[in-house]
This record gives C-alpha cells, sequence and structure tokens, in this order.
C-alpha cells in the first residue's frame, strides 16, 4: 500500500514499497492450496480398489508434501530464519512421512489382501 509522508507544502508517495503486492501473493497461496486440498479431498470419490494401492498413497503423500512445504515458506517465513529452523521444520516432515508410511506398512496397506499371507 502506498503512504504519503510529510508536510502539506511536500507530500512523498513510496512507490517502492514492497509490501504492495504480498497481499496478492497470499491470496495466490491460499487458492493454491485450496486447489490441492479439494484434490485430496476429491481422492475419496475414486473407486475403492483404487483407494487401496500403493500409488494412490504415494500421491497423497506427495500432495502432503507439497502443502507443508508451501505453507512453510510462505506463511511461517522459514526462507528468512536462521537455517537450523528449517533443517528442523524439514527433518520433521520427512519423520512424518517415514512414520505414516510406517503405519500403512503396518496395517498390510500396500499389499492387496489375496496377496497377503496367512497367519
Amino acid at each position: 500500500m502506498a503512504t504519503a509522508h510529510g508536510t502539506t507544502d511536500m507530500i512523498v508517495h513510496d512507490a517502492d514499497d514492497p509490501d504492495v503486492n504480498r497481499n496478492r501473493q497470499y491470496v495466490l497461496v491460499a487458492a493454491i492450496l485450496a486447489a490441492l486440498t479439494a484434490l485430496e479431498v476429491a481422492t475419496y470419490l475414486m473407486p475403492k480398489d483404487l483407494q487401496h494401492t500403493a500409488v494412490f498413497a504415494v500421491a497423497l503423500c506427495v500432495l502432503m508434501t507439497i502443502k507443508f512445504v508451501t505453507v512453510t515458506l510462505f506463511f511461517m517465513h522459514l526462507k528468512f530464519d536462521k537455517r537450523f529452523l528449517t533443517v528442523a521444520f524439514y527433518s520433521a516432515l520427512a519423520l512424518a512421512v517415514a512414520v505414516y508410511l510406517a503405519v500403512l506398512a503396518t496395517f498390510r496397506f500396500f499389499w492387496p489382501a489375496d496377496q497377503m499371507i496367512p497367519r
């Protein structure tokens, strides 16, 4: 937003204000995040036989990662913070994906029921 400074005799406008396009950028990022969320929600409309595949889980993990990186870069301003904090956040992301995939493997999500070894 341009602001005016000075007395009534001499008004100087801030033409190079860096915050002018910030609102537009945040709205664009929010629209992209909303579209990715809509895509994730739309996956529930897929047939059940496609939902229980490894490709499905990997696609949801990729969408989750894109959304996490986008939120941390644009809304948490990690690109301006110390490198340690950036590494900490992305390490947490890697840990979350590893735990999620481990839980899926524990419940045998990646193997169809007819290919499971009976106990």
